[in-house]
């Protein structure tokens, strides 16, 4: 039971933590994003949105579905900050 745990875990973090978490790198001093900054928040948003769109399709629960819906929308932001900061 606890490696059904771990892989929940692994599978559910990205989209929990990986989009947030590159949607507050854009904040953090907006006015210059540097190329490494830059290619964290890119690596970021590509696995919250796919670990968010699984959850998605997938319809496990309903708590699945928001936090895989919070993945996509904040991945999705943290792009839109970052095209506009180009």
């Amino acid at each position: 039971m606890e490696s059904l745990a771990l892989l929940v875990a692994i599978i559910v973090s990205p989209a929990m933590y990986g989009g947030p978490l590159a949607l507050a790198l854009t904040f953090w001093k907006s006015d210059s994003i540097s190329q490494k900054r830059r290619f964290v928040i890119k690596v970021l948003t590509v696995f919250a949105t796919a670990s968010g769109a699984f959850l998605l399709i997938q319809g496990v629960s309903r708590g699945g579905t928001i936090i895989g819906l919070i993945g996509v929308v904040t991945s999705f932001l943290a792009i839109m900050r970052l095209r506009r900061f180009q």
